[in-house]
């Protein structure tokens, strides 16, 4: 979110809506991609829709296309649509991957949280025996 709002400050909606598409087609071929590896490596797991293979090989046929035009036509902005995309490691670094973090980090995590779903509207409501208990 910081990223975006300092792109919309500096650049134009034009230019945004290039890095939003960029990221959001490679995010389209790389969960196609896990489904595909998914099917291959276990074809025995239950799938509430399961297609014919053919229809996600067929996408990522035009996907690759879609990606390789983008990084052809507009390098540029490819690359700082990466550059966005990774400003996610740290953060995954930080709350998931890092276990043992001490108490203010958690507390400063947890309330964060809180604050943004309060902010998006999206806090579950809580069960009155849950509070009582």
């Amino acid at each position: 979110c910081l990223a975006t709002l300092i792109i919309m400050l500096v650049g134009d909606t034009y230019t945004l809506i290039n890095y939003v598409s960029f990221i959001n087609y490679l995010c389209y071929g790389v969960t196609i991609i896990g489904l595909i590896v998914l099917r291959w490596r276990k074809p025995k797991i239950f799938r509430p829709i399961k297609v014919n293979l053919l229809i996600p090989i067929t996408y990522l046929a035009f996907w690759a296309f879609l990606l390789i035009f983008s990084l052809y036509s507009e390098p540029v902005v490819c690359g700082v649509g990466l550059i966005i995309i990774l400003t996610g490691v740290p953060v995954f670094f930080l709350g998931v991957y890092w276990r043992n973090k001490p108490k203010s980090v958690n507390r400063l995590i947890e309330s964060t949280t809180c604050w943004g779903q309060k902010l998006c509207f999206v806090v579950y409501p809580q069960c009155a025996g849950a509070e009582e208990e």
